[in-house]
C-alpha cells in the first residue's frame, strides 16, 4: 500500500466491526475456558437436578462455540475489508 493510499469509509466500518466481533467472541471463548476449569471442581446438590456437572460443562461448551463463532465471523469481516479496499485500488 503505498503512503498516498486512503482507505474507504466501508472499508474502516469493515474493519471496526471485524475488529468488535473478534474481540466479542476472544471475550466468550476465554469465559469458557476460565468456566471450563471449575468443572472438575464442581460440587452438585445432593437435592439438585441429576447431571448437573455435565449441564455445566454443555453451557461452557456452547459459550465456547459462539465464542469461536463470532471471531470466525470477525475474520470474515476482516477479509471483507481487504476485498472492499484491493477493489478500491484496482478501480481506483
Amino acid at each position: 500500500m503505498s503512503r498516498g493510499a486512503s482507505v474507504s469509509r466501508i472499508g474502516r466500518i469493515l474493519d471496526v466491526v471485524g475488529l468488535l466481533l473478534f474481540l466479542g467472541g476472544a471475550v466468550f471463548f476465554v469465559r469458557a475456558w476460565i468456566g471450563f476449569r471449575s468443572v472438575p471442581a464442581f460440587v452438585p446438590d445432593p437435592n439438585g437436578e441429576p447431571w448437573a456437572a455435565v449441564r455445566l460443562a454443555d453451557g461452557y461448551l456452547r459459550l465456547q462455540w459462539f465464542g469461536g463463532a463470532l471471531m470466525v465471523a470477525g475474520i470474515v469481516t476482516f477479509l471483507a475489508a481487504w476485498w472492499v479496499a484491493r477493489r478500491g485500488r484496482a478501480e481506483g
